[in-house]
């Protein structure tokens, strides 16, 4: 009798995980198989990269990756970039990266001797890539052709990682005498250990202030500059005062500040002449809105209005290079399928294409922009459980409550970390 107890058990338990597995192989592929349909009006609208129009009002454009983790999305922005610089005069790129790694960046490309490597200034290792490094590089070979106002320049517009701005900040003091009777190299010299506390910071924030209140007495770019990297740094002691157990107040934070950094970079931008800017990160900061907290493109788009035009990307069928969750925080390689049926449709334009959504009247292509579809979307975080939980990389959201146009790859290939710290 326990036998037969047991033994219905059994196939009661092997039935239900067989049942599981089926439900979710279908949760998982139904979707996949449904995005391979054909638009029947797609070609009308697609159009290749050289082809982005940007109307005359718009002075900031948003580019987005679904991923940090292709190859692909890091190769289309040095190709946005250059499409800009050719067809509108644009001058200023932005980065998802820090402030101060952005000056670094900007010096490098104004100055005189060219890196291959120079994307190692970058804390964020998804930018140690050839591709970045391509992207850089193409800046500075192209400012020692042009005149002085005609030169490029590089912003980032993240401030998680003050380290580089107090090292430019104090070269800015030493240069100018601020402060001499103070060993301002000494009391950061704690910035030059990986392992320093943000605390350690904090406890000098009223010597950020009294170098603040010298530095905004001067009146040059530079020390505009510095300002700028100064606030960043106190930014970031407020942000990571936040409760990091708060998933969306930290990052409703984190966003608004990386918002009023483009604002305060397009203006001073504005002031040089400059009235296009180019900023670059990931889907879910760059678009108008979001589903757990305000992101930056919502501010932007306060700030801006229409004046801000975002471009998404999406990919059908991808390769990411993602960093595990764990100990080890290693990078691996995992394939995801977005099942994005405008994606999918980037087979009939070798690959990748772009869709103005301010252009599509109606039609097939218009019913999808405006309806409820799957998208890809991977931050930097992978657990084994996510190829099993098609939410954890699959947003359900109509394209154009997010972005004014979209870039699709068919098949995104994964990017190779060339320098590791």
């Amino acid at each position: 009798m326990v036998k037969k107890i047991f033994k219905g058990i059994l196939i009661f338990l092997v039935s239900l995980i067989i049942l599981i597995g089926i439900g979710d192989f279908l949760w998982i592929k139904i979707p996949e198989l449904n995005a391979r349909k054909n638009i029947s009006d797609i070609e009308v609208y697609g159009k290749d990269l050289s082809q982005i129009n940007l109307d005359d009002h718009v002075k900031v454009v948003g580019l987005g990756e679904a991923t940090h983790g292709n190859s692909d999305f890091q190769d289309l922005k040095l190709e946005v970039l250059k499409t800009l610089v050719e067809k509108n005069n644009l001058k200023s790129f932005c980065l998802e990266a820090d402030f101060g790694e952005g000056m670094m960046i900007n010096n490098y490309i104004h100055g005189n001797k060219r890196a291959e490597n120079i994307s190692s200034v970058f804390s964020f290792n998804i930018y140690h890539t050839k591709n970045m490094n391509d992207l850089i590089n193409y800046m500075f070979d192209y400012n020692q052709k042009v005149k002085a106002e005609d030169k490029l320049s590089f912003y980032g517009f993240d401030m998680q990682n003050p380290e580089k701005s107090i090292e430019l900040i104090l070269d800015f003091c030493k240069e100018n005498n601020i402060l001499e009777d103070k060993d301002l190299q000494e009391e950061f010299s704690f910035i030059k250990d990986k392992n320093f506390k943000i605390s350690q910071i904090k406890d000098r924030e009223d010597l950020l202030l009294e170098i603040k209140a010298h530095v905004d007495s001067l009146s040059s770019n530079s020390a505009r500059l510095v300002s700028r990297a100064l606030t960043n740094v106190l930014d970031s002691i407020k942000y990571y005062e936040l409760d990091f157990n708060d998933y969306a107040k930290v990052n409703k934070v984190r966003d608004k500040f990386m918002a009023e950094n483009v604002k305060w970079i397009s203006d001073f931008e504005k002031s040089k002449g400059n009235d296009l800017l180019l900023i670059s990160g990931h889907n879910g900061h760059i678009a108008k809105s979001g589903k757990f907290y305000e992101p930056m493109g919502s501010h932007l788009k306060k700030i801006f209005g229409e004046k801000y035009f975002i471009i998404g990307t999406d990919f059908y069928k991808g390769i990411v290079n993602i960093n595990e969750i764990g100990p080890d925080n290693k990078r691996s390689n995992h394939v995801f399928v977005s099942a994005d049926p405008l994606a999918y449709s980037a087979r009939k334009f070798k690959g990748k294409y772009y869709l103005d959504f301010t252009k599509v009247k109606d039609g097939e292509t218009s019913e999808l922009i405006n309806k409820e579809i799957n998208m890809g979307s991977l931050g930097e975080g992978y657990s084994p459980l996510m190829k099993f939980i098609p939410t954890s990389y699959r947003i359900k959201e109509v394209p154009k409550n997010l972005y004014d146009a979209m870039i699709f790859v068919y098949y995104a290939k994964p990017i190779a970390v060339t320098y590791e710290d």
